[in-house]
């Protein structure tokens, strides 16, 4: 396991590079938290105290005072580190098509919106905002479509992103909005919503009743009916006829608690909506207004959107409630929305390495000593990249220690504007 000032050093090159901290005293200050929260694996202000790299005399309360003076600077706001999260991750993603995952999570007293950028079934944080709950009537949809502007700013020339987000998210605002900036959208719809469709008004209600189940459709429609409507396609159909499972999960004991958590969920819907049977009726459909052509690929394009739950995880409790970064108990006792604000952005650029980290943790022509490690982490080899890379900070032996150094200083230099020198080939372990 690393200590924090062999960790510290390394950190600190790669927030130079990326360009998170233009200053030189608030780079090393950030670099400083970063660092412990690679170490604590936790986002509490105790555990950063603790960890953080400072003298052996230094008292516990000017440690805490030093984490709070770096969380209530502006320096860690979604203004200041979108243009640099946006340019980092669309530079770790390469030249595929590139998908924004838009998603809200609640932490106590606050609603936090998130877009990041998908990538190997992770989320890569490049933009937030922060409101409180319950939300301010009409602060929403300016909040998320705020936030798509800002990193519609940020966003480097060439192809734009596809943006793919779930119910909550649908407003004639948004798509106008994603249409002016020229993105492509995959957006789930609800049951209880009007489009039109060759100049006349229809339910989705009655379109999903007109349908067949285990057939999806694919028809031209338009989200509104006014003149400011937005034209789209509507993708329609019910995927649990034919279910394509993986093969870790095609088993008896899997295919036994999917059908259980069906049986729960019909009991869910039936106790929450006992007076209608529209929620029982359109249960299971999957309703989506989309740019793209076909059904298949729009259907391909929102599967991208759960790798928000799992970035959510990981950051809250872990995948068993003890190994995240304790992102919803640190936030449910802050009263400043500013200081939300940068605790997010302490959260996006930690994530970003410790991800970073585990893709290259995760590759094929690992060097021995990383494909050893990972053969003593886990006995099926599925484990998300935000983890490997904790595994790989947190690996109690010392095999891993001069591969990781070289492993951030690889991902830095690939980070490196196109002046700079190409990166060389990573070095193996020694």
């Amino acid at each position: 396991m690393l200590a924090p000032a062999e960790l510290y050093p390394a950190v600190r090159r790669w927030l130079q590079v990326v360009g998170a901290v233009p200053h030189a005293t608030g780079l090393a200050s950030v670099a400083h938290l970063v660092t412990a929260l690679l170490i604590s694996q936790s986002l509490r202000p105790a555990s950063l105290a603790r960890t953080i790299l400072s003298h052996a005399g230094v008292p516990a309360r000017q440690r805490f005072k030093r984490v709070r003076r770096v969380l209530t600077r502006a320096r860690l706001s979604s203004a200041q580190l979108t243009p640099q999260l946006v340019r980092a991750a669309v530079s770790l993603v390469g030249g595929r098509q590139v998908h924004l995952a838009m998603d809200t999570v609640r932490c106590g007293a606050w609603e936090v919106i998130t877009a990041g950028v998908v990538w190997h079934g992770r989320v890569l944080l490049v933009g937030w905002e922060v409101l409180p709950y319950p939300w301010p009537k009409g602060a929403f949809t300016p909040a998320v479509i705020r936030l798509a502007q800002r990193i519609d700013q940020a966003w480097p020339d060439g192809p734009r992103p596809h943006l793919v987000a779930d119910r909550g998210f649908p407003s004639l605002k948004l798509f106008r909005a994603l249409e002016q900036v020229g993105w492509g959208w995959t957006i789930r719809l609800r049951a209880k919503l009007n489009v039109g469709i060759d100049g006349e008004v229809h339910t989705l209600r009655d379109l999903i009743q007109a349908s067949r189940r285990g057939q999806w459709t694919c028809q031209s429609i338009t989200y509104g009916t006014g003149r400011q409507r937005v034209a789209g396609q509507l993708v329609l159909g019910r995927g649990d006829a034919l279910p394509v499972l993986p093969r870790h999960q095609a088993n008896p004991g899997s295919l036994a608690q999917r059908r259980r958590q069906q049986t729960l969920r019909q009991r869910e819907v039936r106790a929450k909506h006992p007076q209608t049977t529209l929620a029982q009726q359109t249960d299971g459909w999957l309703i989506l207004f989309t740019s793209h052509p076909d059904w298949l690929a729009a259907c391909t394009s929102y599967t991208t959107r759960w790798a928000t739950e799992g970035s959510y995880r990981d950051a809250q409790g872990g995948y068993d409630g003890q190994h995240g970064w304790d992102l919803e108990p640190t936030l449910s006792h802050e009263a400043d929305p500013q200081v939300v604000d940068h605790i997010l952005g302490f959260w996006a650029l930690g994530s970003l390495i410790q991800t970073s980290l585990g893709e290259q943790v995760g590759r094929a022509d690992a060097p021995p000593v990383v494909l050893q490690a990972r053969a003593r982490w886990t006995t099926t080899g599925r484990l998300s990249v935000w983890m490997r890379g904790r595994f790989a900070l947190a690996d109690p032996s010392a095999d891993l220690r001069s591969w990781i150094l070289h492993s951030l200083d690889y991902t830095a230099q690939r980070l490196r504007p196109p002046s700079f020198t190409k990166p060389q080939p990573l070095a193996p372990a020694a």
